[in-house]
């Protein structure tokens, strides 16, 4: 599974955004590169992390948020404590066109903040892995994405990711 860079500008969150689709998550990494410099593009196993997050439970795979296994990681608000330590994949109900196209994923922190990387470097085999794009590449890799159909239109299905993809496409800024 290759996760997607969140934007941390944004509302603080549990939730780390991925996808599950390796093309999807080298786009996300590489396609908003202010100036030239390397990407990353970090790899995940949600069933290894999941196995290693809810330990004796019989799941073998991402969850679905309406599992009673689940409900450590949702306490209901203003009523119960958080009190899951470390971070759990889940499988989130596409209810919009862009969760669905993106092939979105979700791991949702307990409360250790830096809970994912404590679960992977305790283990010898550990299933976090980092890839690093090299800049030199990326202007080619987004070319070869854009061959494979990967582009903002398709990754952003509304008037945003079009206006987005004819800018870069034919030049000059959109007007707001």
């Amino acid at each position: 599974m290759c996760l997607k860079v969140v934007d941390t500008r944004r509302a603080p969150t549990r939730l780390l955004d991925w996808t599950d689709g390796a093309l999807l998550g080298l786009y996300f990494a590489i396609r908003e590169l202010k100036r030239p410099r390397d990407a990353a593009v970090w790899m995940l196993d949600p069933v290894w992390l999941n196995k290693l997050t809810l330990e004796d439970s019989y799941i073998t795979g991402v969850t679905i948020p309406e599992w009673k296994e689940t409900d450590p990681w949702f306490p209901t608000p203003f009523e119960e404590d958080l009190h899951a330590k470390f971070p759990l994949a889940i499988d989130p109900p596409h209810v919009v066109r862009r969760a669905g196209v993106q092939r979105s994923r979700f791991t949702i922190f307990g409360t250790m903040k830096d809970g994912l990387t404590r679960i992977a470097a305790g283990k010898p085999k550990g299933r976090l892995v980092k890839m690093v794009v090299r800049r030199s590449g990326i202007t080619q890799i987004l070319k070869d994405l854009a061959t494979c159909g990967i582009v903002e239109t398709t990754v952003f299905p509304d008037l945003e990711g079009l206006s987005r993809e004819l800018t870069r496409e034919f030049g000059g800024k959109p007007k707001n």
